[in-house]
């Protein structure tokens, strides 16, 4: 028996797209970045998928919905795969 796993980085937030860190951010991704989510579910869904995990942050979440609406599972939510916290920095101004 063998296992594969496949990493997938959320979709765009208005954080990467500004080139800086989302860290604990609890941001939403943006439109391009729902469409980026639906592309891989429209590439992928054809896989033999057992699960599917990500963090409990909005983005990881939506990016995630289109593969799991498309194959009929829910995401199993993880907080170990939460980002880490980057704090206050040069790339983000923000405390987080």
């Amino acid at each position: 028996m063998s296992l594969t796993l496949y990493f997938l980085r959320h979709g765009q937030t208005e954080c990467s797209r500004n080139n800086s860190f989302c860290g604990s951010i609890d941001s939403e991704i943006t439109p391009e970045g729902l469409e980026m989510a639906k592309a891989f579910a429209d590439a992928y869904n054809s896989m033999d998928w057992t699960a599917i995990f990500c963090s409990p942050m909005q983005r990881t979440v939506l990016t995630a919905k289109p593969l799991c609406e498309s194959i009929g599972i829910e995401p199993q939510l993880r907080d170990g795969l939460k980002e880490i916290n980057y704090g206050m920095g040069r790339n983000n101004p923000r405390s987080n």
